[in-house]
């Protein structure tokens, strides 16, 4: 079966795929979405989580703790760590970002209402993170694993290799 690329939230409360950074209004309107998000889930995505989650939507949905942390400086001054660390922990306690170890960064989840693994394509030459859904090759996968490794319970997969877009050049190159 091919991998599917999902964008699209099924629920009224979820955002959708990530909006255009440069219109206001739809960002607006994706941030208004994931705070009715946490509404629903009985939390509260206060200004300075909102915060966050706008500043790595304006990176292309995707950063590390610290660049997040030098963009809300420029905007407020001194910022500690742990101010942006809490914030991207709550935000992935409501399935609105993901961790990816590989690369130490953090990307928004496309599909916030599904609680589903994180799986995600990391391009180890541009750096480019795609977030991908397919339960069921996910779902056979971890039963690979549970038979290999009675016990070990999968909760994420991180795939390297090249996008696209940097396979062509490699290809092109060489």
């Amino acid at each position: 079966m091919p991998a599917k690329k999902k964008s699209i939230a099924s629920h009224s409360h979820a955002p959708h795929a990530m909006p255009d950074a440069t219109d206001p209004q739809a960002l607006g309107q994706w941030l208004d979405a994931a705070r009715a998000h946490c509404s629903h889930n009985g939390t509260q995505l206060t200004e300075q989580r909102r915060e966050v989650l706008e500043l790595l939507l304006h990176r292309g949905g995707s950063a590390k703790a610290y660049d997040l942390q030098a963009d809300m400086q420029t905007r407020h001054g001194r910022v500690a760590p742990t101010t942006v660390y809490r914030a991207l922990d709550f935000l992935m306690e409501q399935r609105l970002v993901h961790k990816v170890d590989a690369t130490n960064t953090y990307v928004v989840c496309t599909d916030a209402e599904h609680d589903h693994p994180s799986m995600m394509l990391v391009c180890t030459q541009c750096g480019e993170i795609t977030e991908w859904h397919d339960d069921p090759q996910f779902n056979a996968l971890s039963a690979q694993v549970a038979a290999y490794l009675p016990g070990f319970e999968a909760r994420g997969l991180e795939i390297k290799g090249l996008c696209q877009r940097c396979g062509d050049k490699a290809r092109a190159a060489g």
